[in-house]
């Protein structure tokens, strides 16, 4: 970690004539020593100044229009290959679709608490005929001994499940059964208990929703429980994507207890609901390729649904319904992390967001508390960052040099690395020391020629809110989430 020095005589004395005055301020500023300069922070007041709050009432607020959201929680290269839904109110389920209004459609009930949901690679006899609705079909399948399959937009009855085609062939031929034998396609999946239900053999898959008499659907899907109701459509290779389809701010109460302690003071959680709910918003459809708005890690914001949830998470969200951070009328593109160590970094620095409320800014809240991922060292030799940047699509050698770019805030903002054949590769933004898997922006970096140090403060990305000066904000000098919001965020307000 860089050395701290102490200011010149005279603004040490006027810092400590500060810490005297009424309400709440401090001043420090920090340097570095040796390698290149991490940046000077001025002496920083910590008593905020409201009078230049604007209420955004000049403004027209452009409507969020967002009442259901979908996330992603298995998919892609992580899909399922089987998934198994239990209803924790042990009742049953509505099975149906989702359709593009994100309303769910039932098809009919079923009575047991758990489902499981796999892909069909079977075959099977596929029945003469097709039917009006799924109750006909239901009927006929029972009669038959078989299962309801939806094919090419038709109810139609299936029997028997067998390993092969000629199986299912003499089968048709011992009962002298009127159909054919049938493959499902690679979009189709099975709904069973402890037998078939349905062959769902269409690309937009089906959905569930839990029955619960006293109180709102939920399901419990892993190892966490979720409100709303879950769809299952058909990836690559075999596997399933999981998308929950869930009302906003039960969306929201389920990020908040995994973004922030539930213990943290109570303007932080405000403030941590009012971000995730406009990170949902903003960035709605995010994964248009999979049709879901965001997933339920990290690359979006952790979502585990409402274990951990509490009267105090719960409350944050529910006093905050409906409002969002907002520029000029807008919701905004937000972010937030963990700790900057100190002082955050333009959008434009670290996403190539060049937004005026994303304005990096010396932070002089988060000193006021104490947490573990204050500072940071890292190691890494030449030829680990050639592994790893290789590993992304970059060619390049052992790395024996490298340079890195600060800006005013004293955080990292371009790297290029050089390698032992004199060929250098510079990268910007995140990319620059995210794809050599350091902390964040805020460091330095010494060097032998073939082993490197990395000495950091903070964690995170850097841009936007500091959960951990949030917390401080609030537990430390009292202030209240739109101090908070305002703060992080130049020239937001919500509404």
């Amino acid at each position: 970690m860089p050395k701290r020095h102490f200011l010149p005589f005279i603004l040490v004395f006027f810092a400590a004539v500060l810490l005297f005055l009424p309400g709440k301020s401090t001043a420090f500023a920090a340097m570095t020593e040796g390698g290149p300069e991490k940046g000077i922070l001025s002496a920083a007041s910590t008593v905020i100044d409201r009078s230049g709050y604007t209420d955004g009432s000049q403004y027209e607020n452009e409507p969020a229009n967002v009442d259901i959201v979908k996330i992603g929680l298995r998919y892609g290269d992580d899909g399922v290959y089987s998934a198994s839904v239990f209803n924790p109110a042990g009742e049953g389920f509505l099975v149906g679709f989702y359709g593009e209004d994100r309303q769910f459609q039932q098809i009919f009930t079923y009575g047991g608490a758990s489902l499981t949901v796999s892909g069909s690679q079977n075959w099977h006899i596929l029945l003469d005929g097709a039917y009006p609705d799924f109750t006909q079909a239901r009927i006929s399948a029972l009669a038959y001994g078989g299962f309801v399959g939806y094919i090419n937009g038709e109810y139609r009855v299936l029997y028997g499940s067998f390993g092969s085609r000629e199986g299912a062939e003499n089968r048709k031929d011992l009962f002298r059964l009127r159909g054919q034998s049938y493959s499902a396609g690679e979009s189709a999946l099975l709904l069973k208990d402890s037998a078939p239900i349905m062959l769902f053999d269409d690309p937009v898959g089906f959905a569930l929703l839990s029955e619960n008499s006293g109180g709102k659907p939920s399901f419990r899907f892993g190892e966490n429980s979720y409100y709303g109701g879950v769809r299952f459509t058909a990836w690559e290779s075999g596997r399933i994507n999981v998308v929950n389809y869930v009302g906003l701010e039960d969306y929201v109460k389920g990020v908040i207890p995994y973004e922030m302690s539930s213990s943290w003071p109570y303007e932080a959680l405000k403030a941590q609901a009012i971000c995730a709910r406009t990170y949902v918003v903003y960035n709605q459809n995010a994964y248009e390729e999979y049709d879901f708005d965001l997933s339920d890690d990290t690359e979006s914001q952790v979502y585990r649904g409402y274990a951990e949830a509490n009267e105090t998470t719960d409350a944050a969200v529910d006093e905050t319904a409906g409002l969002y951070v907002r520029y000029e009328g807008k919701i905004c593109d937000i972010y937030y992390f963990a700790s900057s160590g100190g002082a955050s970094e333009d959008g434009k620095n670290v996403f190539g967001v060049n937004e005026p409320y994303l304005s990096g800014k010396t932070d002089p809240f988060e000193d006021a508390v104490d947490y573990n991922i204050k500072d940071w060292t890292s190691y890494r030799s030449g030829d680990e960052m050639a592994r790893q940047l290789s590993a992304e699509g970059y060619t390049i050698g052992t790395v024996r040099e490298l340079l890195p770019e600060y800006s005013a805030n004293g955080n990292v903002i371009a790297m290029t690395y050089i390698d032992d054949q004199g060929k250098s590769l510079r990268l910007e933004g995140r990319d620059s020391y995210s794809l050599i898997r350091l902390n964040n922006c805020r460091f330095t970096v010494e060097s032998d020629g073939y082993s490197f140090v990395f000495r950091g403060d903070g964690w995170g990305h850097n841009c936007g809110m500091s959960q951990w000066g949030a917390n401080a904000m609030a537990s430390v000098y009292g202030y209240d989430c739109e101090d908070i919001i305002r703060f992080y965020f130049t020239g937001a307000y919500i509404g």
